[in-house]
Parts: C-alpha cells; sequence; structure tokens
C-alpha cells in the first residue's frame, strides 16, 4: 500500500494559524493578568491590614541587661527600622547579626505581637587581657585591646565590663606564632605558657586575678610575671608547683621581716636570687588575702632559699 502525504500551504490557512496561536497567546495573558492582580490584591491586603497597620508597628524592643549591646547599637547591627512594622524585623536574621559579633556568645530573639521585639544576648566573660605589641594591641587599652574568656577566644571587651576588666592580668605575646584575631581562639606558644604559670598560680591562691599583673615569655627557657604589688618574677618552664609556693612563701617571708621584694628568681631549688625595694612595704600585700597552699614536703629551710 502507498500512502502520500502532502502538507499544504496557503495564505488563508497561514493566516488561521496565526490567528489561532495569538488568540493562546492573549488567552494566556488575560489569565496571567488575572492571578496577577489577584496576588497583587492579596499583597495590598496584607500591606494595609497587617504591615502598615499601626496596631503592628514596632512599639517596644525588651532587650536583655548586658554589657555589650544597647538599644542603639542593636538598631545599628540588626539595621532594624524602629518606625517600622514588626513584620519588618526578622528574628533569624537579627540573631545571625548579632552572633557575629566576637563579644556575643548567643542571642535569641522572636517577635511578640502586636508590636513588642525580644532580643535576649548572651555576652562572652572576659578571664585576662591579651596584649601584642607588634600587632598594636595594647594591654587593657579601650579601643585596641583583647580580652579572652575561658574558652581562649579572643574578642573586644565589652564596653559595660572595661572598668571591672581593668583588675585583670594581662599575657603579653611576642613575635611569631598565630597573629591575635577577634572572634578567633588564640593560638601562640607565649599564651599556651603563660596560661600554664597563669593556672598553677590559681591552684595555690583562689585570688590569683588580684595579685598577678603581667606573665610574658622572657626566655626560651624563663617566663616572667609581675605583681600588683610591684615584684618582678622569673619561672622556669617546668615545676610551676613548687616554684610557685617558693614564691608564696618568700613574700611571706619578706612581709615578716619587714621588708618589700622587688624581684626573685624560681629556677633554682637553693639560694633564690632576691632583691629588695629601698621603700617600706605596703599595708597589705594581696598574696596575704587568702590562704596559701604550701607543699607538705618542703626539704629546705626558708631561710636558706633567699639571698642575703
Amino acid at each position: 500500500m502507498k500512502v502520500l502525504k502532502a502538507n499544504v500551504m496557503s495564505p488563508r490557512i497561514f493566516w488561521f494559524d496565526v490567528r489561532h496561536a495569538l488568540a493562546q497567546f492573549f488567552k494566556l495573558l488575560l489569565w496571567a493578568a488575572l492571578f496577577g492582580a489577584i496576588g497583587y490584591g492579596i499583597w495590598m491586603g496584607i500591606q494595609k491590614g497587617l504591615v502598615k497597620n499601626e496596631e503592628f508597628r514596632l512599639q517596644q524592643i525588651v532587650l536583655s541587661d548586658n554589657p555589650a549591646v544597647d538599644e542603639i547599637r542593636l538598631l545599628n547591627v540588626a539595621g532594624i527600622d524602629p518606625t517600622g512594622s514588626l513584620f519588618d524585623c526578622d528574628a533569624a536574621k537579627i540573631e545571625s547579626r548579632l552572633r557575629a559579633l566576637p563579644e556575643i556568645a548567643g542571642a535569641e530573639v522572636r517577635r511578640e505581637f502586636p508590636g513588642t521585639l525580644m532580643v535576649d544576648v548572651t555576652v562572652r566573660e572576659p578571664m585576662l587581657w591579651v596584649a601584642n605589641k607588634a600587632q598594636g594591641i595594647m594591654p587593657r587599652d579601650r579601643i585596641t585591646g583583647l580580652v579572652v574568656d575561658r574558652s581562649g577566644l579572643a574578642f573586644p571587651c565589652p564596653r559595660g565590663d572595661y572598668e571591672k576588666a581593668l583588675a585583670l592580668p594581662v599575657i603579653a605575646l611576642g613575635k611569631g606564632g598565630e597573629a591575635l584575631v577577634a572572634g578567633a581562639k588564640v593560638e601562640h606558644p607565649d599564651f599556651v605558657r603563660g596560661m600554664r604559670l597563669y593556672s598553677a598560680a590559681g591552684d595555690f591562691t583562689p585570688d590569683s586575678e588580684a595579685w598577678v599583673d603581667t606573665i610574658w615569655q622572657h626566655k626560651s627557657w624563663a617566663s616572667k610575671m609581675t605583681t600588683r604589688d610591684g615584684i618582678e618574677v622569673t619561672f622556669g618552664h617546668d615545676d610551676l608547683g613548687r616554684q610557685m609556693g617558693d614564691l608564696l612563701a618568700a613574700v611571706q617571708h619578706a612581709r615578716e621581716k619587714g621588708a618589700r621584694m622587688a624581684t626573685i628568681t624560681l629556677i633554682g631549688t637553693r639560694n633564690l636570687p632576691v632583691t629588695y625595694h629601698e621603700a617600706p612595704p605596703p599595708k597589705a600585700i594581696p598574696v596575704e588575702q587568702a590562704p596559701v597552699k604550701v607543699r607538705p614536703a618542703v626539704d629546705h629551710d626558708l631561710n636558706s632559699l633567699l639571698e642575703r
């Protein structure tokens, strides 16, 4: 069987196809316009009934008490329009922007209708200062200074905590190692050694932050510490417990003798080099404000530790 298949085209047939295509197009356009009008009407209804409704205007911000973020800073950091609607406040976005601040440990934001924004902020607690003069990060400086929390993360000192933080010790870092970055953990060998020494002080006296002033690495084999009453102490990196016990015992001994120590080197176990201030001792030495843990087994007389 043979089949003849032919396509015939004429101006009349072409015009008929064009009219049919245009009719389909206009039909789709009509439906699109209809749905667009319905969507626009719904959007306008939402804007008029909710977003622009005075009842849902942002009327108050309830911010938890914290030393880092006040209402003005919250508006700037989160980009909140104080004259806008509560619907304009994206809780997830505000939380994300707050958590991006190095000094903020956590943030929770929620909207309570008709017009209240609840913001709960958790701020990191400073444990001590960290400084690096090579980077321009100065100790206890309001502008450039960085503090560290117990996790080892560095951050700018919250403005509300600055006065209280002035009493915290400083670990000064030397050259080399990782650079200090706000919002990142401190990765520097001087910081590790300084923390070991500060922890050893805390093991002997619970108020070590009250009498330890500054810690830094002096040599590859020794670190130095200055106390609040002006004593410069040299420690070896090993046997910190024995050295800390000798320091506190020597301070107490000097106090009893009416002398005020200026320097002491604790690396040796006997005949420790000591120098004294000419001025009379202060009325109170911070070391004596808390009970001192003295090693129970002391195999040498205290007087033999001190250089006459």
